[in-house]
């Protein structure tokens, strides 16, 4: 769940009530699956595609299935 949660400013940091935003799918990456514009208007998501839940067949030592 992505949350959003107000900041003031001042002499002393203040943070108000998160409120959630909407439900985010997990997509393996190295770091952020999203991205905030500067003014926090809107936010990037990258989602998992079809190709990323596709199975993949690996076949170990295929060269010797060749030989008759």
């Amino acid at each position: 769940m992505l949350m959003s949660v107000p900041v003031m400013r001042g002499d002393r940091l203040g943070v108000g009530v998160a409120k959630p935003l909407f439900e985010l799918q997990a997509v393996p990456s190295d770091g952020w699956n999203y991205a905030v514009s500067a003014d926090g208007q809107r936010i990037l998501v990258a989602r998992p595609t079809a190709a990323a839940t596709t199975p993949i067949t690996v076949v170990v030592n295929w060269t010797a299935l060749l030989k008759p």
